[in-house]
């Protein structure tokens, strides 16, 4: 005969909740690892045979946001073409991967991490952020 396991000892214990670990949780703090300015500019970005015309709300070396825009999936790998403002209209080309989405009641907007970017376009953003970034 088995006895009733609610009834047991370990059962009726309070385990107290380990907090310390949550408050280090890198998902409650900012993950970019590098400064990023904002930026508002239209940005084409191809997918396969389709085009669509995004609007970015900051970008950084790492990669950029589109704000207000219906997202792709997390994974999906698109190529970008943007002008940076200022003297040297310089087009910047890149192949970013969609990384985050938001998961808010409206759903748009998403993040964009570079993995494909030329020394010449490399340099030029940076220039851009050391005199925009914050």
């Amino acid at each position: 005969m088995t006895a009733d396991r609610r009834q047991q000892p370990r059962r009726q214990k309070a385990v107290p909740t380990i907090t310390e670990r949550r408050e280090a949780d890198r998902r409650r703090g900012d993950r970019r690892s590098t400064a990023r300015a904002p930026l508002d500019l239209w940005v084409e970005e191809e997918k396969g045979d389709e085009l669509y015309f995004r609007r970015t709300g900051n970008v950084s070396l790492g990669g950029l946001y589109f704000e207000q825009t219906i997202p792709h999936t997390a994974g999906t790998l698109v190529r970008l073409r943007f002008a940076l403002p200022g003297a040297q209209q310089r087009m910047i080309e890149a192949q970013a991967e969609i990384v985050n989405t938001p998961t808010v009641k409206d759903g748009l907007g998403m993040g964009l991490r570079f993995i494909s970017l030329s020394d010449d376009d490399r340099l030029a953003l940076q220039a851009f952020l050391d005199e925009h970034g914050e």
